[in-house]
């Protein structure tokens, strides 16, 4: 459990912890400090456990995803953040006790094995991105109870202000390399499922053919105009139209490409900010991870 998630209170996560009692025996861990999942659930993979349940967001999901991906152990979550992407690409719901009856249902049935992006040596579970969005992501993260307070609305104000506050990402910044070829780009976000986030119910889709069952999609911007940050909203948000941005680059179904910068540019993994540095390798990973939802 990730104690900062705000969702719900401590009351419903120990009415969930009940629920789940019926049919498992469940012992309660939670995490203290960033990547704390990691080992965490690392150490559950390593004795044995056969499912590992994180309640929390999509950082926290992608922990404990970075704990368990390539062992025996199964994940499950029960939703407890902002977003909750990659909970809601499983068909998870976002009401925590359905949730928890949901997971209970699927015992009897098989576990379904997907596939991860990973970025050099941290998989993702729906994105992963480079320059722009991570320094928003960063923004988000350090301040925690603006995020709690105001949820998606933060990190679109976030955005707007990096991309106000920052004139060096306008235009182009960083190399993004692959089979596609060099495009010079200011931004870019690889996706492993979709959508990238929502705003008040509405998915936002930087990578509109995206699927958990496939390849990668990569999505960048060649260059950002502050003037244009409301067509770029309207088009992600409203029209779907994005990709078709003359500023737009888009590609499908990958299996790597490369990032790479004569400075450091900000990195992140599912919202969680990772340290900067001045490349990036994204692959794609098979049947790595087993999922019960």
């Amino acid at each position: 459990i990730n104690p900062s998630a705000g969702r719900f209170s401590s009351e419903q996560t120990e009415r969930v912890i009940d629920r789940l009692n019926v049919r498992l025996r469940v012992e309660v861990l939670t995490t203290t400090a960033r990547d704390a999942g990691i080992a965490l659930a690392s150490e559950a993979a390593a004795a044995g456990v056969p499912l590992v349940i994180a309640i929390g967001g999509d950082g926290h999901v992608n922990e404990v995803v970075n704990g368990v991906a390539g062992t025996r152990s199964a994940l499950s979550i029960i939703p407890g953040g902002t977003m909750n992407v990659f909970a809601r690409a499983l068909g998870i719901p976002l009401d925590p006790l359905r949730a928890a009856d949901g997971l209970i249902d699927s015992l009897d049935g098989p576990e379904r094995v997907v596939p991860l992006g990973r970025m050099d040596d941290r998989y993702f579970t729906f994105s992963a991105g480079c320059g722009f969005d991570a320094e928003a992501a960063e923004r988000v993260e350090r301040d925690i109870p603006a995020k709690r307070r105001f949820g998606e609305l933060f990190f679109y104000w976030s955005a707007f202000r990096v991309l106000a506050g920052s004139y060096r990402h306008r235009n182009p910044s960083m190399m993004l390399e692959g089979p596609f070829g060099k495009v010079p780009v200011a931004m870019a976000v690889a996706s492993n499922a979709g959508p990238y986030a929502y705003l008040a119910g509405r998915s936002i889709n930087l990578a509109p053919d995206v699927d958990l069952d496939r390849g990668i999609d990569v999505f960048a911007l060649k260059r950002m105009r502050l003037e244009s940050f409301p067509l770029y909203a309207w088009r992600s948000i409203f029209s779907g139209q994005f990709i078709d941005h003359p500023d737009s680059f888009y590609r499908h179904d990958l299996t790597s490409f490369e990032i790479y910068a004569e400075s450091t540019f900000a990195r992140h993994v599912d919202g969680e900010p990772l340290e900067p540095r001045n490349s990036a390798h994204f692959e794609l990973v098979p049947g790595i991870l087993k999922v019960r939802a």
